[in-house]
């Protein structure tokens, strides 16, 4: 039990990897928002296409890749797998939408996309996908690892985006706005989570071969 609960807050936590090299995030709160969009929303579509995408190909690089190339050249598939699988679920999750609901109302768009496919949605694919390959030794610890790193990420996109509102509404030294607040702030949530998530790793290392 307890080495679940340390994969799942170090999971959680490793959103650190993100906010320092200022990936995914920093365009999720930043100061562009969508055309129409007034307020900064969660791309909960792509969240649920990332989890689906990174268990997936956790099984094939576990279970399916052939003995014989796994080691050091699995690594250099990583982000072409992952940009792929990104592409062909989002693909196949809008078609199955375009099914079940009238041809008026389903069009490709209806959700919020917030990152690009081909891109890994910004290398968030890639990221969670060596985290979850280096440390689940099962099923059950691999969708604990992607599901919290997905939970993870979307509560510092939470926080992120409340600091960006308040910074409207209440007084804040015109060079701080925006942009310059926004990275202070992923630097201070950077900080607490690699502490946090350190401690779990060593506990981690204690619990598990």
């Amino acid at each position: 039990m307890i080495p679940l609960a340390s994969l799942a807050v170090f999971s959680g936590l490793s959103v650190n990897l993100l906010l320092q090299y200022v990936i995914g995030i920093s365009g999720a709160a930043g100061d562009g928002l969508p055309r129409g969009e007034t307020k900064r929303r969660i791309p909960c579509f792509q969240f649920a296409v990332l989890f689906m995408s990174v268990l997936f190909l956790w099984a094939f690089f576990t279970f399916i890749m052939p003995p014989a190339w796994r080691g050091f050249a699995e690594y250099f598939l990583f982000f072409p797998l992952s940009a792929l699988t990104c592409m062909g679920l989002e693909y196949l999750c809008n078609m199955i939408y375009q099914k079940i609901l009238p041809k008026k109302n389903a069009r490709y768009g209806d959700f919020l996309v917030l990152y690009a496919a081909n891109t890994a949605y910004d290398g968030l694919a890639l990221i969670s996908l060596v985290i979850t390959f280096s440390l689940a030794i099962n099923f059950t610890g691999a969708v604990v690892l992607t599901l919290f790193f997905i939970l993870g990420n979307m509560i510092a996109m939470v926080i992120l985006n409340e600091i960006r509102r308040r910074s409207v509404l209440e007084w804040v030294p015109r060079y701080l706005r925006g942009s310059p607040l926004i990275l202070i702030s992923m630097g201070l949530l950077s900080l607490i989570s690699v502490y946090i998530a350190g401690i779990c790793f060593k506990i981690l290392e204690i619990f598990l071969p």
